[in-house]
This record gives C-alpha cells, structure tokens and sequence, in this order.
C-alpha cells in the first residue's frame, strides 16, 4: 500500500517540524527515525552524519518501482535546498561535479538535517529514509534546525 502523495515542499514542512533526530556522531552514514511510520525505508549510502563538508553528496540505494525521489536539506533555522530527480546520488546544489572553488551555491552547517522519499509512477510515497543529520565538520551530529523549528511549527508558522 502506498502512502499519499509527498511533494518536495510537504517534506520540507515535515523536516521543519519534525522532532529532533541523533545521529550516530560517526562517520558513517546516519540512520534517523522514520519519516513516516510503518513505510519502507529508503537505506542511505551517505553523507555521514559529521565531516561531510559544506556541499556533500546526498546517496542511497534504489528502491523498486521507483519513478521520483524527493531529496530536502534543512538547516538550523531555515530550509536549505530541495531536489526532484531519478537518480540515487545528487550534491547539494544540484552540479554533477565537486563545486568549484568560488562558485557560489547552497552549503550545510552544523545542526542540518536531510530526508529523501521514492514516489511511484502515481506520486504516492513508497519508501523514506529518516530525518538525517549532517554537518560539515566533526561537530554536529543533531538535526537542530529540526529541534529549532518544531516549536514554530506547531504554533501554526
């Protein structure tokens, strides 16, 4: 059974005021607890959870009857980057390559957070991953911008 359908922005709205997530403060890839209750999981690859770098490479293993995932990157105090596409890799930003140096575009800090979601052929979610934290440097392994946000979230903001 599929669950309904999940836009880019809805998940956004969901990692804004989601609760706070933990992380395995490791280098390898976190895992954070359901997006949505009782769904597949999508199993990521990377980034870790800390030492990431400022534009990491979002990555997880396919998923069946796939046709879109969804990928968004939340910050400590507001959304960071959103991204619709086939592919099971993307960088933060969208480029196919590691970002010049000087080249402007989205970057992470400590306390962001990520979640990507498969859709079917129909837009239903099939599978999610967790709420994942990542940051660039060794410090960080909390979605903060999670934690921040939950309270204007459900303040109705």
């Amino acid at each position: 059974m599929s669950a309904p359908c999940l836009s880019v922005a809805v998940a956004a709205c969901l990692l804004v005021g989601a609760a706070a997530c933990t992380g395995d403060g490791g280098r390898a890839a976190p895992s954070g607890p359901p997006l949505v209750a009782g769904l597949p999981r999508v199993e990521v690859v990377g980034p870790p959870a800390t030492g990431a770098g400022e534009v990491p490479l979002f990555s997880w293993k396919p998923v069946d009857a796939v046709a879109l995932y969804d990928l968004v990157v939340v910050g400590p105090d507001a959304p960071i980057w959103a991204w619709r596409g086939t592919s099971t890799e993307i960088r933060l930003g969208g480029l196919p390559v590691e970002r010049p140096p000087g080249l402007g575009g989205p970057v992470i800090a400590a306390g962001s957070c990520w979640s990507v979601v498969a859709l079917d052929a129909a837009g239903h979610v099939i599978a999610a991953s967790g709420v994942l934290p990542v940051s660039p440097g060794e410090a960080g392994g909390t979605c903060q911008g999670a934690a921040a946000s939950s309270a204007g979230a459900s303040a109705g903001r």
